[in-house]
């Protein structure tokens, strides 16, 4: 499967079409569908959830849904790579995207491991998107591409956006099918002022004219708001809370 080229209109349509698939997700078959709707879109080799710490439903191992074939979910299993695994190692430190070309491989062990998930179809590059939650769930999206550097390189470069945005969909849906508690992120009225005003592309110094507070107060409670979010900058925060319900997509 190659990777899809949009053009810029198409790519918005192709992603909100996508999001609006995932707010009609009811049960765990229709995300199954949602997954592999998205594979087909964007052209990917493998498409791949793992979700932690979801109560009854990641008690034993992660709560995965995949598009591996089985001869590599069984192997994954049998070797208990669960806890082998180098993207799972390093992604679950981070909250940003992890490039599978960016973990060292030179262990033996490593080397095995990528020389395994190659030989069984997983795909030449792949991409680890982590989302962690305020319960203490965490998940991680990863998206594989059989491409040549380059054009991996610019479907990074192009996608990273909506890969991020479909991670935190797909997170929130395998919470709801599974009617796990949604998180409390306990943002003050305050806070959520000045994450609305930056929904609508205002700066610090705007927004505190706004409010009527000085823009080195703006900046602490944006500080305070990128904490209680786990959100890499206010860009990350205001999607975040946009996607959550706490502020109103600015019309």
């Amino acid at each position: 499967m190659n990777i899809i080229r949009f053009n810029t209109n198409d790519s918005e349509k192709a992603l909100q079409d996508l999001i609006n698939r995932f707010e009609r997700v009811r049960k765990i078959e229709d995300l199954k569908n949602v997954v592999s709707e998205s594979q087909n879109r964007y052209g990917l080799k493998n498409l791949a959830y793992l979700g932690y710490n979801l109560g009854e439903i990641s008690k034993s191992e992660p709560f995965s849904i995949v598009t591996y074939n089985q001869q590599w979910i069984n192997c994954y299993r049998e070797k208990n790579y669960f806890e082998v695994d180098p993207v799972l190692k390093n992604v679950r430190r981070s909250i940003v995207p992890l490039d599978w070309a960016d973990i060292e491989i030179s262990s033996k062990e490593v080397q095995h491991f990528f020389k395994e998930a190659i030989e069984a179809g997983v795909g030449q590059h792949g991409l680890s998107i982590p989302v962690q939650g305020r319960n203490g769930d965490y998940s991680v999206l990863s998206i594989t591409v059989d491409e040549s550097s380059e054009d991996w390189d610019h479907f990074k470069n192009t996608y990273m956006r909506d890969l991020q945005i479909l991670a935190l969909y797909f997170h929130k849906s395998v919470l709801e099918v599974n009617n796990v508690s949604p998180p409390d992120f306990n943002l003050t009225n305050r806070e959520l002022d000045i994450l609305y005003w930056s929904a609508c592309g205002k700066s610090s110094e705007d927004t505190g004219a706004i409010i009527g507070i000085s823009k080195s107060t703006v900046r602490f409670h944006v500080s305070n708001i990128l904490t209680k979010l786990n959100a890499v900058n206010i860009t990350h925060a205001v999607g975040k809370a946009i996607f959550y319900g706490l502020i109103s997509r600015p019309s």
